[in-house]
């Protein structure tokens, strides 16, 4: 499992180890014993480094949550030799102006990649390289925004620190009552497992992991709920939003959370409640007290809330 040490890495391997599968996890750095059945450091840029890898581990399934440079798609296609190549993909959809999203809405890129790429593209363009293939088998699980205990964004802690302080928190008018791109990183980990698992018929397919329903006035309420106190939304266009206010959107333009039907009847991913993912969320909020860079714009968004 290449990029196993992160944050939806980690939460696959104790979801894989669970079910008794044998699992290593790879990353950049030398790791302690103890998450992981066992560890393998080595540079994914460097492809003698991989073959290396993969000649040493012989791994039926490569799961790969740290991808998002096509050239490195290249490199697992011509080493890897197993049985089921599991890419990590995001959001890799054109904007659907609001309607969800689902697995056929990803259109391939035509040409070849630019040489400079952000996640997100790079993510599209890694994506186009593997349907591109001919010989790899490979699966897809497409998560959206993920939060959960150490997450390393601290996006989720941008609202939860707007909820506790009392004030309001700023949300986009035009979409804050619909379905939000989010999921529980537990839940990732989950179908991450399920993709993994060489009985199910998955191959050269892709899959849409998220939760269901669930808006980001759902989110804020649900966190106030947990808090014991009320939640003070304050609609605004999304335009008018400060840098950071709410760094998870949504974006009008973007699509209105994932359609999660084929996960469910392929794979068996059912999400989990968005209260039981926020009480987790909360116990590691209040133990490390991260704060998000945003939130130092406070004072802006309460004067624009008309607050100050």
């Amino acid at each position: 499992m290449i990029g196993g040490a992160g944050f939806i890495g980690a939460a696959a391997c104790k979801e894989l180890m669970r079910r008794g599968v044998e699992t290593i996890a790879a990353g950049r750095k030398e790791r302690p014993y103890g998450t992981f059945t066992s560890y393998v450091a080595f540079d994914r840029t460097d492809e003698d480094q991989l073959a290396k890898a993969l000649h040493q581990t012989q791994p039926d399934v490569l799961l790969d949550l740290a991808c998002y440079m096509p050239r490195e798609v290249e490199a697992v296609e011509r080493q890897f030799r197993g049985e089921r190549y599991v890419f990590v993909s995001t959001g890799v959809y054109p904007d659907l102006h609001g309607r969800p999203a689902r697995e056929e809405d990803f259109v391939p890129l035509e040409g070849e990649a630019p040489a400079a790429l952000d996640y997100r593209e790079g993510k599209r363009w890694c994506e186009t390289l593997i349907a591109r293939t001919r010989d790899l088998p490979w699966t897809v699980i497409r998560p959206p925004a993920v939060f959960g205990a150490a997450d390393h964004s601290l996006r989720i802690a941008a609202y939860i620190q707007r909820v506790a302080d009392g004030g309001p928190v700023l949300v986009p008018t035009e979409t804050y009552e619909s379905q939000a791109g989010l999921a529980w990183v537990k839940d990732i980990g989950f179908a991450c497992a399920l993709a993994c698992d060489l009985r199910k018929d998955a191959t050269r397919k892709a899959y849409n992991a998220s939760f269901e329903g669930v808006s980001l006035r759902d989110l804020v309420e649900g966190i106030a709920r947990a808090l014991g106190v009320p939640a003070r939304l304050r609609p605004i266009p999304y335009a008018e939003l400060p840098e950071g206010a709410s760094p998870y959107g949504p974006d009008p333009r973007r699509a209105s959370g994932s359609v999660i039907e084929r996960a469910r009847r392929e794979l068996g991913f059912e999400p989990s409640a968005l209260e039981d993912a926020l009480a987790e969320t909360l116990a590691w909020y209040r133990v490390a007290k991260p704060s998000h860079p945003g939130y130092a714009n406070r004072e802006q968004e309460l004067a624009l809330a008309g607050t100050r």
